[in-house]
């Protein structure tokens, strides 16, 4: 569930865990951004993903008999967006700028998602992603409805942008604070591809609200406000991940993913590791490492000063279950 992450419009309901993510350790001192390129020894991908297998509706005659009315079925390379006939006017529209996002995407990360994306808009679609399926109900297809494409021209699709950026960083393995890199990379591509002011607005007010929760954090002796419910822990995380990309400039997630991909074959490696918790917190770790290799940062000095652990992600603590005290070290 995507574009309602913070708050309300925009983003409100947590989502639970797209990717699982992190390992590693570098040596040395760290490198700029020409000796990071050299890390790349995975490059970027050229291969076009495949269809996911066991698709629910793999066809447009499947997807018209769940839906029981006439569909249509717009497709690229990489995409694939499913809606109702008689709104396939605005689905096309819809398709055009998720086809540009998915570009935008591929060109910080530097691979393709595992499966082709495949967006399912159904009577009573759930509003979140997995393994490269997306499911929203009709309510992003009516337009007349919808104060962007009312006042701006421009339809209401961070959410599917967010979903799509998650299955993005699931395929590199990345991890960190939940899922504040897929949130993170979702928001910079809408604004790049779907900007207006109202997205722009609510952008700036979830980034307060990250901001006053930081705050209320750092005060609290570096204790998440018992107030706040405990799935939305991870504005801390979004909130310095904010800070550093303002830190280090526009190439911030670019130089990132590069380092990523050169620890490809360890983030992998780490699904032979026994239990989920110690398979996300090897790859948490070499996420960690990937974000203190970009120069100027200090990333895991941020960590420290902040109580945030290095080597344990947020997930692996369970902040949603009965007994967590608060705080992001073990």
């Amino acid at each position: 569930m995507s574009n309602i992450r913070f708050i309300s419009p925009l983003m409100i309901m947590f989502v639970f865990g797209c990717c699982a993510v992190c390992q590693g350790v570098y040596g040395g001192e760290r490198d700029g951004p020409t000796a990071a390129a050299a890390d790349a020894t995975a490059p970027a991908s050229s291969d076009d993903p495949p269809l996911k297998p066991n698709l629910k509706f793999p066809t447009l005659a499947a997807y018209e008999a769940e839906i029981a009315e006439p569909g249509e079925l717009l497709q690229n390379e990489h995409l694939l967006l499913f809606a109702p006939k008689r709104k396939k006017k605005e689905a096309d529209i819809i398709f055009r700028h998720l086809a540009n996002a998915y570009d935008e995407l591929l060109k910080i990360v530097g691979e393709h998602t595992k499966y082709k994306i495949v967006v399912y808009h159904l009577p009573k679609g759930w509003g979140g992603t997995g393994e490269c399926v997306i499911e929203y109900d009709y309510g992003n297809l009516d337009f007349d409805k919808s104060d962007e494409w009312k006042k701006y021209h421009v339809p209401h699709v961070s959410g599917y942008i967010e979903e799509m950026a998650h299955n993005f960083v699931s395929a590199t393995k990345a991890q960190f604070g939940w899922e504040m890199i897929g949130w993170s990379l979702g928001v910079k591509v809408t604004q790049k591809v779907a900007g207006n002011p109202i997205f722009n607005r609510q952008l700036q007010e979830t980034r307060e609200t990250q901001a006053r929760t930081y705050a209320r954090y750092k005060a609290l002796g570096y204790t998440f406000p018992q107030d706040i419910e405990a799935n939305l822990c991870d504005r801390i995380h979004a909130y310095l991940l904010w800070q550093c990309e303002q830190a280090y400039g526009p190439q911030f997630w670019k130089d990132f993913f590069v380092l990523v991909r050169g620890r490809r074959a360890a983030l992998d490696d780490a699904v032979h590791l026994a239990g989920d918790d110690a398979i996300r917190n090897e790859r948490y770790r070499i996420t960690v490492e990937c974000f203190d290799r970009l120069p100027r940062l200090n990333f895991k000095k941020r960590l420290a000063d902040n109580k945030i652990s290095a080597s344990v992600d947020a997930k692996s603590l369970h902040p949603t279950e009965p007994g967590w005290n608060r705080k992001f070290v073990p």
